[in-house]
């Protein structure tokens, strides 16, 4: 039970920061900067967590 929970959490883990559609965190943070830095901070503390 513990691998799949792990095996789940780095499923969610790539899916989050690596997508090749437009919604990922990387073409997220490098695209045009608007009022949500501190949320793009947010969004990558939790993911490196």
């Amino acid at each position: 039970m513990s691998f799949i929970l792990r095996w789940v959490d780095a499923f969610i883990l790539l899916a989050a920061t690596y997508n090749p559609t437009q919604y990922n965190y990387v073409k997220w943070v490098l695209g045009p900067q608007g009022d949500s830095l501190s949320l793009m901070v947010l969004a990558g503390l939790l993911l490196l967590i």
